[in-house]
């Protein structure tokens, strides 16, 4: 049964990366991406210094909001331990799609020695949703900040809409968060789902540790956006005023963020080519060149992941793991 899943698995993973690739070899044959301008800029623009940099910035404060996340639940790491999983989540992300996942990587080594195994591999889940709230809200800001300019172009006015919508969603639900201390459910609910929720509402014990979390993503949230418009600047040309890159560009993350291929291979390039189309009002290559850059500066932290994995094979056993996956 485990043999039979994991062909499975294998067998979506190789569609999903024909599917990205297809869509990459589509750009690239039809011009929609200048391959040759990515290539240059990325040997010869002083501006991918700076980008690789915020790369390896937005790992750095990724370590520390988890380090927090982890201490509110009576987690001690040292900083130096907790980055060596980070690196080694991030290698997993990108490098080897499929059951194993950067988190689950992550999970697993904190629970593996940890009593209070909920607490513990619950903290790699909100790790993800301090970020993904805060994604939200900054969004949400950039939107009221370009009014004008989303009204402008229908199809960023709807997604514009979206996303409010979802911001509002999101205030409600941290509003009922915020106005209950605690969260006890009836013995009717499944024990490990009633662990869970318990678990989720215990970090409502540690609002300042998770407001600092907070913090801490809003300046991974402009470090990212750093990286994306060092990229720019080094394909040259045209630019947009930096607050439309700030709605612009979260937008295009979202839409990467569905588990396709690595780091978002060829659906990135498709959702950025339409998105900086549109905000230019003319076909031009800019949005899929950019996306192009900020792979290869995550793929290339994602090798130094892979050193640090290749020395620390004792911590993390990938074998356990892919059971793990493939039993849960």
């Amino acid at each position: 049964m485990i043999q039979k899943k994991k062909v499975k698995s294998i067998a979506l993973q190789v569609l999903k990366l024909a599917f990205a690739f297809g869509i990459l070899g589509y750009l690239i044959s039809t011009g929609k991406i200048d391959l040759e301008k990515v290539l240059t800029v990325l040997t010869s623009s002083p501006w991918m210094f700076l980008a690789l940099s915020m790369g390896f910035f937005t790992l750095l404060t990724t370590t520390w909001r988890w380090r927090i996340l982890l201490q509110t639940q009576g987690i001690r790491i040292s900083f130096r331990k907790t980055l060596r999983l980070v690196f080694i989540g991030h290698f997993f992300n990108i490098v080897i799609p499929g059951t194993v996942s950067g988190d689950v990587v992550k999970a697993y080594y904190i629970t593996k020695s940890q009593t209070n195994k909920m607490a513990a591999g619950l903290s790699v889940f909100m790790d993800r949703f301090v970020g993904l709230i805060v994604l939200f809200v900054m969004t949400a800001v950039a939107m009221a900040l370009n009014t004008a300019f989303v009204r402008s172009i229908p199809p960023l006015y709807m997604l514009a809409q979206i996303i409010f919508v979802g911001f509002i969603v999101l205030t409600v639900c941290f509003i009922f968060y915020l106005s209950k201390k605690e969260m006890i459910l009836s013995q009717k609910w499944p024990p490990f789902f009633r662990k869970l929720v318990e678990a989720f509402w215990s970090y409502r014990n540690h609002l300042p540790a998770l407001f600092f979390a907070s913090g801490l993503t809003t300046l991974n949230f402009f470090v990212n956006m750093t990286l994306y418009y060092a990229t720019i600047l080094a394909l040259g040309g045209e630019t947009l005023p930096f607050t439309q890159y700030l709605f612009l560009i979260p937008i295009g993350m979202f839409a990467m963020s569905i588990p396709i291929a690595p780091v978002g291979l060829g659906v990135g390039q498709g959702v950025f080519l339409k998105l900086f189309e549109w905000a230019h009002g003319k076909p031009i290559t800019t949005g899929a060149d950019m996306i192009t850059l900020v792979q290869l500066i995550l793929i290339t932290w994602a090798l130094v992941g892979s050193l640090v994995y290749i020395f620390h094979r004792q911590d993390v056993s990938i074998e356990a793991i892919e059971k793990q996956a493939n039993l849960a």
